[in-house]
């Protein structure tokens, strides 16, 4: 009897001894049953039960998680890039204006809104007829623009890298853009002492499908300059050699090409004081 207790004994604190240990998982699937005694900037420090004056250390980047004896788990942050905590007190922001657009009677403002680190979705709203009417078209209408942008890492990466500001950077953005106008067209006729004006006015459909490339830079935190330009897929409703593309070309049924680019100005908003 008192050599069944003692072996009873013995195999509850082997399971205890077991469930107590800690095990760091690493990336591969493979585990470590050990002691966890310090998890550095770079590198999990541990030692194996029974040989505590022996200290071993790992490097964090291959490590994925850490299952404690206590059954706390702590997941390990491989891409700094990620971690919103670095950016907390930027702003998230930012409102645009398209640079010169009113010289082809358009006013389109932009509006920016970081979804997380290296993800962002931008609105454009274009008003027709705000502007000089170089052409003498008298237009009207208004056009929009839907786009998700994916802002670029750097080709390698090293230890606590981030983006500078969390709106910063080269970008590429599929965008959707949708337009509608009115403008007014003439035809003039001339013979001798005799002349004649024709005038009308024409709708016009059109929408875009592009992929834009851009950089994106943020001075002070404040002062923002998007420059981009993008090419795709698009269509306008209007066959008129004299029409003009306000805020993004979309050409004729024949050919289907859309382009699309520019630069704006703004100023970003948003931060936590």
């Amino acid at each position: 009897m008192k050599r069944y207790f003692l072996l009873t004994a013995g195999f509850l604190l082997f399971v205890f001894s077991l469930k107590a240990q800690d095990r760091i998982i690493k990336n591969s699937g493979d585990t470590l049953r050990c002691k966890v005694t310090e998890i550095g900037a770079d590198e999990i420090k541990y030692y194996y039960p029974g040989n505590e004056k022996l200290i071993f250390g790992i490097d964090k980047a291959i490590v994925d998680h850490i299952d404690f004896g206590t059954g706390e788990v702590v997941r390990i942050e491989k891409d700094s890039f990620n971690n919103p905590e670095y950016y907390v007190s930027q702003g998230k922001n930012a409102l645009k204006i398209r640079f010169l657009s009113f010289l082809n009677s358009t006013m389109e403002l932009t509006y920016e809104c970081s979804l997380k680190p290296g993800r962002s979705l931008e609105t454009s709203l274009g008003i027709i007829g705000a502007g000089f009417d170089i052409g003498d078209y008298d237009p009207r209408g208004v056009y929009g623009k839907f786009a998700y942008k994916f802002i670029r890492k750097p080709d390698f990466y090293m230890n606590r890298m981030l983006y500078a500001h969390i709106l910063k950077g080269a970008y590429i953005a599929p965008e959707l853009a949708l337009r509608y106008s009115s403008s007014e067209y003439r035809t003039s006729f001339y013979y001798e002492d005799y002349s004649s004006e024709n005038v009308w006015r024409e709708d016009e459909f059109s929408f875009a499908v592009t992929v834009k490339f851009g950089k994106q830079w943020v001075i002070d935190d404040g002062f923002l300059v998007d420059l981009f330009f993008g090419i795709g897929y698009g269509m306008t409703t209007l066959d008129n050699d004299e029409s003009v593309n306000y805020g993004f070309m979309a050409g004729p049924r024949e050919i289907p090409l859309a382009l699309t680019g520019g630069l704006r100005l703004g100023w970003v908003f948003g931060k936590k004081k």
